[in-house]
């Protein structure tokens, strides 16, 4: 009588035991919810920034510029040169060949990125912003004019004054005397093309 008893409750709690592990073994581990950790990589000056942008294999050459450009400001071409293995040139001449990339957004970066040109160096970096400077006088000139680094600006200024060198120094200021009479400039302003006519006259 009590047999038929004992073997239901018998397969009474093996069905439930069977049915307890089969919903644990359903449940998703609680660690798979957590998300991902991005590292960020400190740079401890422009040079190793710019570099590591440089090196980049997996983006486009235009994009390389593009994220180059606004992270030039305050870069020592001599740690570059050291950093890079002597890619300082290279690194310029490719700014040079995307110069159509430089925007008026990045002029203030570029023109805080002076310090330790020499040679080579310093005339590629004096194509770069004699460029600009044919192309977008206006926008090169108040650039120059907000820049609060007297010894940067002069050095800029002197760069271009050195590009410009190579054409007809005569008509060069002719047409900088021309446009500053036809332009509404502040006093920054004219004295930085003062500045610029200087130095075309004292290379």
């Amino acid at each position: 009588m009590f047999k038929p008893n004992l073997v239901y409750l018998f397969l009474m709690a093996v069905l439930f035991l069977v049915t307890a592990c089969s919903s644990n073994q359903t449940e998703a581990p609680a660690s798979s919810t957590q998300p991902a950790t991005t590292a960020v990589t400190d740079y401890k000056s422009a040079a190793e920034h710019v570099f590591s942008l440089y090196k980049e294999e997996d983006i486009s050459t235009e994009d390389k510029v593009t994220n180059m450009l606004p992270r030039l400001e305050g870069m020592d071409w001599t740690e570059y040169n050291r950093l890079s293995n002597g890619k300082t040139l290279e690194t310029l001449e490719l700014l040079y060949t995307h110069r159509s990339l430089i925007k008026p957004e990045h002029y203030r970066s570029l023109f805080l990125a002076t310090t330790n040109l020499d040679g080579a160096s310093a005339e590629q970096y004096a194509a770069i912003a004699g460029e600009l400077f044919t192309k977008d006088t206006e926008g090169v000139v108040q650039a120059l004019a907000d820049l609060s680094d007297g010894d940067n600006r002069q050095r800029v200024i002197s760069s271009i004054a050195y590009h410009l060198g190579y054409q007809d120094v005569s008509q060069v200021k002719q047409e900088l005397e021309q446009w500053q009479t036809n332009k509404e400039l502040d006093d920054p302003e004219k004295n930085v093309i003062a500045s610029l006519i200087s130095a075309i006259n004292h290379p």
